[in-house]
């Protein structure tokens, strides 16, 4: 009864640091300055000249429009400070972009 007590019981510590060691403090995003965009087919922006490093970028196709989508974790954009944002743009040539579409949420703060 004590051996198997004592090999639960290792097995119960062994858990413990192995969960303990698992665990990483993550850093908290930068906030990027993101500059103010038109939702117009009539502006042109050309977003591989000064479109800052999204946290995640999709780009896609659907017939003859080319897609992408910038995620931003932590962002600056218009007048809202510290949301998430999803700007989706659509362009014919891959080069001159239009907004099509916005997403934000205020991040909540620990």
């Amino acid at each position: 009864m004590t051996n198997r007590f004592t090999k639960c019981l290792f097995f119960m510590v062994a858990a413990l640091v192995l969960n303990r060691c698992a665990i990483t403090a993550t850093p908290s995003p930068t906030e990027v300055y993101i500059p103010f965009f038109k939702n117009s087919s009539n502006e042109c922006y050309y977003l591989d000249e000064f479109m800052p490093v999204p946290d995640g970028l999709v780009k896609g196709k659907i017939g003859a429009l080319n897609l992408r989508y910038y995620t931003f974790k932590c962002a600056r954009y218009k007048e809202l400070e510290d949301i998430e944002l999803v700007l989706a743009f659509y362009s014919q040539d891959e080069r001159c972009w239009s907004l099509f579409e916005e997403y934000h949420k205020t991040s909540l703060s620990p």
